[in-house]
């Protein structure tokens, strides 16, 4: 079992991972960044920098199609699939690089591969190959796409989760996106002005991140103008009908099921925090686990653990 004594040791090293690091790194060299799965970091992988490349070609097809208003007349609009797909593709690949690339020229002794669990409050487990003792913790592991087992259940191969929709080789024909938060909606939006058969079925009648209800009311007339919405839709049933799934709400008959290609869940991205063994910490938690932080600072408590970005 190797030993090792760190001033900062931070879990994870997505984008709030490396911004820890360039923060610590301003006060001491002895750094530490732990990480168990694939450098790349969520957004440039299967976050934000794919999904705007998405947005992207779907907003160029979108202002050809509305082009006449212009006097510019575009006779025949046709979205290659394929080349939408394929240029998302390697874009984010690029991205990622830039990325990867960066973490490869850290210090070899600033990075160490394996999961880490805590053993107490100062101290950290990783692998099975390494015992690491610091005096400051940043907990940056990220999250994971919520996905009820129902939902799983039900579609089988079917469902896809955010993270997918980037390694597509073409565009589907029609997809139903579950949730009706930021990541469902830029989805949903962006494949149906591409040209895919799209339904949005969210769990309540709240649409995106906004709380004004003025606000809330004007997003949902906007969003309903273009995208088929049903909200609402708490009581879901999904049934798998060959290679498709459908879609029915509540006790409507079958006649008023819709049936798609893929189904998105879309519902949210609880914190990858069930792993870390945090009831060996100390620290103080809430009734699911999350310690709790000041929102400010990322201090857990008044401890010498802080948390940052989606965790």
């Amino acid at each position: 079992m190797n030993t090792l004594e760190v001033d900062v040791a931070i879990i994870g090293a997505g984008t709030a991972g490396m911004s820890a690091y360039r923060a610590a790194l301003a006060h001491t060299r002895s750094v530490l960044v732990i990480e168990g799965g694939p450098y790349g970091t969520t957004c440039a992988r299967v976050g934000c920098m794919p999904s705007k490349l998405l947005i992207a070609a779907a907003e160029a097809a979108h202002a050809a199609k509305h082009a006449d208003a212009f006097g510019v007349v575009v006779d025949s609009l046709r979205i290659d699939g394929a080349a939408v797909m394929q240029r998302v593709r390697d874009e984010r690949d690029r991205f990622v690089g830039f990325v990867t690339e960066a973490v490869d020229n850290w210090p070899a002794e600033h990075r160490l591969r394996g999961h880490a669990r805590f053993l107490d409050g100062h101290t950290l487990q990783v692998g099975e190959h390494t015992r690491v003792a610091a005096r400051r913790i940043v907990i940056a592991s990220g999250s994971h796409p919520n996905v009820p087992a129902e939902w799983r259940k039900a579609a089988g191969d079917r469902l896809i989760v955010n993270d997918d929709v980037f390694a597509w080789q073409s565009l589907p024909q029609s997809v139903a996106v579950l949730g009706s938060g930021v990541i469902a909606l830029e989805l949903a939006q962006a494949l149906h002005r591409l040209g895919v058969r799209v339904g949005l079925y969210g769990r309540s009648e709240r649409v995106g991140p906004l709380t004004d209800p003025v606000l809330q009311s004007a997003t949902r007339k906007v969003f309903a103008q273009e995208l088929p919405m049903r909200l609402g839709a708490s009581d879901l049933h999904l049934q798998r009908v060959g290679n498709e799934v459908a879609v029915r709400v509540g006790d409507e008959d079958a006649a008023a099921e819709q049936r798609y290609e893929w189904i998105l869940a879309a519902s949210g991205r609880p914190p990858n925090l069930q792993a870390l063994g945090l009831q060996q910490s100390g620290l103080p938690l809430d009734t699911r686990g999350v310690p709790l932080f000041d929102p400010g600072t990322g201090q857990i408590a008044d401890s010498h653990v802080f948390i940052a970005g989606d965790a």
